[in-house]
């Protein structure tokens, strides 16, 4: 280790914590779009499909009682919608996009361009990418301790490491 990695070693370090807090935020909140998602088929779609068919149905001089389901789905679609179900997804999948980028501006510093920077350059941008990892974590709702585990077991098994990185260990 060189003289500047030493006296930069704590920066490097910081980047590194950014990094690794963003990548477990991230799948956390890669996770919970994908619930979310579920959750908007079932309480959107589905109703909407059987609103649709239950209309049709009725209109062609079946039973009324397949109305009144046709009714009840609608009303379950329209207070889904009403309740944002559909926002949900999105929101944790920007979310999660702005910790992945996050991530790997705190990984390339940490990996390349703080060899270019003097050490008051480096402090510099490492205090930014804190204050901006943190602004984010001000920002979002937090996530729940179970997505939050799904999310380490997730990462545990590796499959965020580079291929080259893993070759160079081999």
């Amino acid at each position: 280790m060189g003289d500047q990695e030493n006296a930069n070693q704590h920066l490097l370090e910081e980047c590194q914590t950014v990094a690794e807090n963003c990548l477990y935020t991230a799948q956390a909140r890669f996770i919970l779009a994908d619930k979310a998602n579920f959750w908007n088929r079932l309480l959107l779609i589905v109703p909407s499909c059987i609103a649709a068919i239950g209309g049709i149905l009725t209109s062609l001089g079946l039973p009324g009682w397949i109305g009144a389901f046709a009714a009840i789905s609608g009303v379950v679609t329209a207070l889904a919608a009403a309740l944002g179900v559909d926002q949900k997804a999105m929101l944790n999948k920007q979310a999660a996009n702005l910790m992945t980028a996050l991530r790997h501006e705190a990984r390339a510093l940490h990996e390349t361009y703080w060899r270019e920077l003097t050490h008051e350059q480096l402090v510099t941008e490492v205090r930014r990418i804190n204050d901006r990892y943190n602004c984010l974590v001000q920002a979002l709702e937090t996530t729940d301790a179970k997505t939050f585990d799904e999310a380490r077991r997730r990462i545990k098994t590796g499959i965020f490491e580079p291929d080259f990185q893993k070759n160079q260990k081999a």
